[in-house]
Parts: C-alpha cells; sequence; structure tokens
C-alpha cells in the first residue's frame, strides 16, 4: 500500500516524511510530516472502520469541559475496502511503571485526581446523541459460544470445555452487567495516557474501543497487576476519588473479563479464519487449566 499516494489521493494531503507508529490486527497508525497521525484500517465490512471513534470523539470535543486533549479528527474517510482518520499529533511521554515510581507524591496524587475526574465527566454525560454505539459485552460473549459450539467445540478437550461451560455459568449467574451503561473509553490503559513534563496528565488517546457500556470497564487496566500497568492499589486509589462505585463489582467484572480473554482469543480466531489465534487461546486455556 503506497501510504503518500493514499493520502494525496484522498485528502488533497501531502505526506512527505511518513513513519509507522504501530499496528493492530487489521490495522497500521501512521506519522505523517511529524505532525498528523493518520490511522489506516482494511476490512471488507465498513461495520469495522471508523465511524464509531470519530462519532465517539466529536461528541466528546463538543461536551467534555476539560484541559485534558483528546484526538480532534480532521481527516476522514470510510468505505466498505478502507477506513482512513487523520488528527494532529497529540504529544507527550507515555505513563508506565517507571515513569510513575519515579514521581512525587504529589505528581501521583494530582494523576490520580486528574484520572478519576476524567473518567467521571464523561461517564455522566447523555450520551442519547451517541446510543447506537451501545456495546452489550453480556450478549457478546453469549454469541461467542454459539460460535464455538457450531466450530471447534468437539475438537476440545474435556479439561476445555469444563473451562468453558464454568465460565459461561457464572456469566449466567452476575449481576455486574445489569449496573450502570455510560460512555466509555475502554481501553483505558497507561499507553493511552500522556503526561507532559511536569507529570500531568495532558491527552488521552485512542477511542477505538469505546461506546456505550457497563461503567466498570474503564477499570480493568487501572486495577491490572503487570508489567505495563500500575498495579491494583493505584486502580483502588482511583476508585476512592471517583467515588459512587461498588469497587467489589468492579474486581468482579475484571476477574470476568480476565477469564474470558483465552475465549475471546478462540473466537477472534474462527471469525477471522487466522489459525494462529486459536493455537494462541486454546494455549492459554491449557496453561490455566
Amino acid at each position: 500500500m503506497d501510504i503518500k499516494n493514499l493520502i494525496k489521493e484522498k485528502f488533497n494531503f501531502n505526506a512527505e516524511n511518513i513513519e509507522i507508529l504501530g499496528e493492530g490486527y487489521d490495522s497500521k497508525a501512521f506519522l505523517v510530516n511529524n505532525e498528523y497521525v493518520f490511522k489506516i484500517k482494511m476490512s471488507t465490512n465498513n461495520k469495522k472502520g471508523y465511524e464509531k471513534e470519530k462519532a465517539v470523539l466529536d461528541f466528546l470535543n463538543k461536551n467534555l469541559k476539560t484541559d485534558i486533549k483528546i484526538p480532534k479528527i480532521d481527516f476522514y474517510y470510510v468505505k466498505d475496502e478502507i477506513s482512513i482518520m487523520g488528527y494532529k499529533r497529540l504529544n507527550g511521554k507515555f505513563l508506565n511503571p517507571e515513569v510513575y515510581n519515579q514521581m512525587t507524591r504529589t505528581e501521583k496524587f494530582n494523576l490520580k485526581n486528574d484520572i478519576a475526574k476524567f473518567l467521571k465527566q464523561m461517564h455522566s454525560l447523555n450520551y442519547t446523541e451517541i446510543k447506537n454505539y451501545t456495546i452489550d459485552n453480556k450478549q457478546n460473549c453469549l454469541e461467542e459460544y454459539d460460535i464455538l459450539k457450531n466450530n471447534i467445540y468437539d475438537q476440545l478437550s474435556e479439561a476445555e470445555k469444563n473451562y468453558i461451560e464454568n465460565f459461561y455459568i457464572k456469566l449466567s449467574q452476575t449481576t455486574v452487567f445489569d449496573d450502570k451503561k455510560c460512555l466509555c473509553h475502554n481501553d483505558f490503559s497507561c499507553n493511552h495516557l500522556l503526561l507532559d513534563d511536569n507529570n500531568k496528565l495532558t491527552a488521552i488517546i485512542d477511542f477505538g474501543d469505546a461506546g456505550i457500556i457497563d461503567e466498570y470497564c474503564d477499570f480493568l487496566y487501572l486495577l491490572e497487576d503487570s508489567e505495563e500497568e500500575i498495579g491494583k492499589d493505584f486502580g483502588e486509589d482511583i476508585l476512592s476519588i471517583y467515588g459512587n462505585i461498588d469497587i467489589d463489582k468492579v474486581k468482579e467484572y475484571q476477574d470476568l473479563v480476565e477469564e474470558y480473554y483465552p475465549i475471546e482469543t478462540i473466537v477472534y480466531g474462527i471469525r477471522n479464519n487466522k489459525m494462529d489465534f486459536i493455537e494462541k487461546g486454546r494455549k492459554e486455556l491449557s496453561r490455566r487449566i
């Protein structure tokens, strides 16, 4: 794919310098002229394009009252076979455990306070205008169970089947999916949070998974203990500042999402005919079993 010519053709914009920033399963992000980020997604289904992300960002730029920056879309093109979205690069350093551990106590408190305030405001917005972008996590899980049953279920071991069946029993019994729905980022991790030179939260990026969904989902990574995230205490402090939320239910939600990960990976492989993802999910199942 000739990115320079593609951008020139669609937007009459001269892309003189291009470097790749990263890529996902079906998309790539490029830094253009050291000023703009262009995200390009190849798909045969425009529902997998950037329509939702643009709608959410337009809505947030109009309604949020905050100094924290989010992308503002300047270039946009969507067709069945390709989606392109471009916006001015937001500068800053990514939050990570190493950066966090070097911050002062005051800087850490201010960061947690800014995150809690941003989430509280976003979660409190009247989302009627974008209600079509609702994500039903529980229903999605149930539909993916049918995909498993209709495809590779008979090839799974008894132990793998037991793991899957036990998860769906928990899913049927939990009430965490019956609580508050709101507009969420839905991928609120450290590598989407940018800090300025004074370690103040300056920008939040990558709203590709955003939508109207369970309030609890924006705290999953904040509570995660991993090499990329800061840890449970960090998330619990933010939840305390955020207020008016059941922390035990947030943790239950997190446990269910984590338990679902290998099942989700297998289903992604089935849907996209990617055997490596099916194998990856089954290996994770075996590790957990």
